[in-house]
């Protein structure tokens, strides 16, 4: 076997997987997902098995995502799963579940869930949410199996988004802008709440128009109120000065990915860019661009033009951060000379003296952070922008995403698609739940709807078959009541003398002289006699 050599050398591992630094010595990792991927013992597996080591020499999220999609779908061809499932144009192959002529959108249009048929239940028309859907689907194939949970779970979030996109990108309820009005898309009254961007209503962004060449893109919805927004950079040079039009990371109401992706996905129809900053992981990477496509550009080297001097508005860079003050180039990498960091929140190109620290979740410096949980995951959070998490148990704070109620009680409990193992699944019902106790409370009632209850031994039973009837006597009335009871264990309470049986019947109580129902007279003693 050939050695597989994933990395050219230790410069180019650290390029992909070192640690970033954010001002004040902060540090996070790079691409933790797709390290997660290369270190699993079951990948490797799978590829030495198929001697097919491709997987391995992914170097990017983005052909993570292209990669991993094309291999589960081809995995249900190569397995010969029955039936097809089309989703976002992507035929999929399962053994239990099917789409219809509605492609998998809910006639009732929630963009958050899946339509299918269920060959294990009955052929039923059901729906089910996206990534818990998909993650039935990956859970089908090979391929599937090998992967780790964390990428797994990064999977399911990002079909979830682009589904939800799809879905949305079918009705006119946004409307696209793109012009100059810097000043719009930085109004903290023009924008929709929870976009926590550090820079609404800072009045930095005259950046734009003195600085750089650059466009406002939006998503407003029938009031005028902005969704989603985001900078194009119009003027973008590689390394072999081909000019591109990319779009900067986006912000959306509510830290919405899925109006992220709308917002880029209007773009791309418009005809208004050629690359985006990627949504949802990865997107704090400088380097971390796509094409129109999906594909990956985060092998290529862009900058920009950037006029600014001493005391000039700038307004906080994701990518081009990196700026040469004598050349007046901005650069999103790192290997040139450069004189300044532009992810600053001052401002301007002067440091400021108080301490600052890194807040994952915003992408930016804070003047205070704290520990939450996000999609499973704990980061921090800027301590001044804690609006999209909950106080939930004991000292934690949960995304919003990361909650649900409980389907039994109702009660606040985490979310399923990023924590299975901490919740009480039921094979009965396809449900989570927040404790055990509404585990047995939802499997005893789907029993007694779906089930049958046998009468003698008090217990529910899948099949009816296994059931037969007895006479039950009911002292208060008089008279027997037909009652079931497990034809498996007749015999033995005959045996017993627990039931009895006459002729074809069987009863619980019967007369002990005469051997007959109770509800039986005999007036001739003789009869008994004999």
């Amino acid at each position: 076997m050939n050695k597989i050599q994933s990395f050219a050398n230790a410069k180019e591992y650290q390029e992909l997987f070192g640690y970033v630094e954010h001002g004040n010595g902060v540090k996070n990792r790079r691409n933790k997902i797709l390290l997660a991927l290369l270190k699993s013992k079951s990948v490797w597996a799978y590829c030495r098995e198929r001697e097919d080591w491709s997987l391995l020499a992914i170097k990017s999220m983005a052909e993570l995502k292209t990669k991993l999609t094309k291999m589960i779908a081809d995995a249900g061809v190569h397995q010969g799963l029955d039936y097809t499932v089309v989703l976002n144009g992507t035929t999929f192959h399962s053994d239990v579940y099917e789409t219809d002529s509605y492609r998998g959108i809910p006639e009732d249009g929630s963009i958050a869930f899946v339509r299918y048929i269920n060959h294990e239940n009955n052929d039923g028309i059901f729906k089910m949410r996206a990534g818990r859907f998909y993650s039935k689907l990956i859970d089908e194939t090979n391929i599937g199996q090998a992967l780790p949970q964390q990428v797994k779970t990064w999977l399911c979030e990002e079909f979830s988004q682009d589904w939800q996109v799809y879905i949305a990108g079918t009705l006119p309820n946004y409307t696209l802008i793109v012009d100059h009005d810097f000043a719009e898309i930085y109004s903290g009254e023009a924008c929709a709440p929870g976009m926590n961007s550090c820079m609404i209503d800072r009045n930095f962004h005259t950046f734009y128009r003195d600085s750089v060449k650059a466009k406002a893109a939006r998503l407003v919805d029938e009031d005028g109120i902005i969704l989603a927004r985001c900078i194009i950079f119009t003027e973008v040079l590689d390394e072999e000065d081909k000019v591109w039009r990319l779009a900067e990371r986006q912000y959306a109401k509510d830290q919405s990915d899925i109006l992220k992706r709308a917002l880029v996905d209007a773009l791309i129809k418009a005809g208004e860019i050629d690359g985006y900053k990627i949504v949802g992981a990865d997107c704090g990477n400088s380097r971390g661009f796509v094409d129109v496509e999906g594909n990956s550009l985060s092998h290529k080297k862009f900058y920009i033009e950037c006029d600014l001097d001493w005391g000039d508005k700038l307004s906080y860079q994701d990518s081009f951060k990196y700026y040469n003050l004598n050349s007046n180039i901005a650069y999103n990498y790192t290997d040139v000379d450069y004189s300044y960091n532009l992810d600053t929140t001052n401002g301007q190109l002067e440091d400021d003296d108080e301490e600052m620290y890194y807040a994952e979740y915003q992408d930016r410096d804070a003047f205070a952070i704290c520990d939450v949980y996000f999609h499973g995951s704990e980061i921090t959070c800027d301590s001044d922008c804690m609006e999209d998490f909950e106080y939930f148990q004991e000292n934690y704070y949960h995304s919003e995403d990361d909650l649900t109620n409980c389907p039994e009680c109702g009660s606040r409990m985490l979310e399923p698609e990023y924590y299975r193992d901490e919740l009480f699944y039921s094979e009965l019902t396809e449900e989570y739940y927040c404790c055990q106790g509404c585990k047995e409370k939802a499997e005893l009632q789907y029993k007694k709807d779906n089930w049958h209850y046998c009468d003698f031994d008090q217990k529910y039973y899948e099949e009816d078959d296994i059931l037969t009837t007895f006479n039950a006597w009911n002292e208060d009335l008089g008279m027997y009541e037909t009652k079931t009871v497990n034809i498996e264990m007749v015999e033995v309470y005959i045996n017993c003398q627990i039931l009895f049986r006459i002729g074809d019947e069987l009863y619980d109580e019967i007369n002990e002289q005469t051997e007959l129902p109770l509800d039986v007279e005999v007036e001739d003693e003789a009869l008994i006699e004999a």
